[in-house]
């Protein structure tokens, strides 16, 4: 469990009230970019309690300078990858005291990003992945199990490691405006549960699942229950419907699987706001290691449209930990809870 005893908590959890109030401006996590400042404590009562994908949202009361407030708190991490930290939802309920540290809106009064919670016999418990900074990712680090006799194989279940993430693609000026006037909170399909698609789909610190089906390759997606189908062998186009994941043909060029998807019916290029056309062309290279246990991704973008030249958006490296499984991903619409 992503767990630590806080010795001397008060020292902590004591904060001027202004702080409150007016949240200092400083660079955030791309991810969550109206949420402001270093995350601070703050003390108060819970009075509800929602614990779903896409992420936990929780009703928080405190006293402001002998003012009873009232706080909306989304919470960073999402159940499934807060369930492989150690961390339930069984640890919070209606009337709990507990210490939030959060970071405030600057965009939406009493809303709250809580990235961790103190609980009242000093438990600390971590509300999100361990790093945020080039992606978020869940788990304790490498797999340690030997693998002498082990095959090597893409048909498995791989963990992420490592993910970067390039945040300034070369965006046409048409583009930088559509994606200014995106709101990252309103504007976000997934709070009503509405999956992503391609190429954001794949941009996730779920695990995935390569499975072998003949002449096409099935790639399940833990994040919304995903699936994509690769055909290995040129697909009749004219007899495939675009959808949100695109109609993918993949090739071996050595130990490379390289995947083109197009037809991709799907406004976003990823969780961010910047638009992509229908005629976005996606290309993607996994690449197995020697040693069998890693598996390296990178994805890269054609979009005249809406990019001033081809460009890799992302990167990831995968690991193979033995017993992992993909996991259901249930969703519950959060419905008006962030408006405001």
């Amino acid at each position: 469990m992503n767990i630590f005893k806080l010795k001397d908590c008060a020292r902590i959890i004591a904060i001027p009230a202004v702080s409150l109030l007016t949240p200092i401006s400083l660079q955030a996590h791309h991810s969550h970019a109206e949420f402001v400042g270093e995350p601070q404590p703050i003390v108060g009562q819970l009075t509800q309690v929602t614990w779903n994908n896409p992420h936990p949202a929780m009703i928080m009361t405190f006293d402001n300078a002998g003012q009873q407030q009232t706080l909306r708190v989304q919470v960073l991490g999402n159940v499934n990858g807060m369930r492989r930290d150690g961390v339930t939802g069984d640890e919070f309920y209606p009337g709990q005291e507990v210490t939030l540290m959060a970071q405030f809106s600057e965009r939406r009064g009493g809303l709250i990003l809580a990235t961790a919670a103190i609980l009242e016999d000093g438990t600390r418990l971590a509300l999100g992945p361990y790093t945020s900074e080039e992606g978020a990712i869940y788990g304790s680090g490498a797999a340690t199990v030997e693998m002498a006799d082990t095959v090597p194989s893409l048909f498995r279940v791989w963990t992420v490691l490592e993910r970067e993430r390039n945040y300034e693609p070369p965006m046409t000026a048409e583009t930088r405006a559509v994606k200014a006037a995106w709101d990252p909170i309103l504007d976000d399909s997934q709070r009503d549960c509405s999956p992503l698609g391609m190429p954001s789909a794949m941009m996730s610190p779920h695990p995935i699942e390569f499975v072998d089906q003949g002449e096409q390759l099935l790639l399940r997606l833990e994040e919304w229950n995903g699936e994509r189908t690769i055909y290995m062998a040129e697909a009749d186009r004219n007899s495939l419907a675009r959808s949100r994941m695109g109609i993918s043909v993949g090739r071996w060029e050595e130990s490379t699987l390289v995947v083109t998807t197009t037809e991709i019916d799907y406004p976003y290029l990823d969780e961010y706001g910047i638009p992509q056309s229908p005629d976005v062309e996606v290309t993607e290279r996994f690449t197995l290691r020697e040693d069998g246990r890693h598996l390296d991704w990178s994805v890269s973008i054609n979009d005249p449209a809406n990019f001033t030249e081809p460009f890799v958006l992302s990167t990831t490296t995968w690991q193979w930990i033995p017993g992992e499984e993909i996991q259901a991903y249930e969703c519950a619409p959060l419905e008006d809870f962030f408006d405001g």
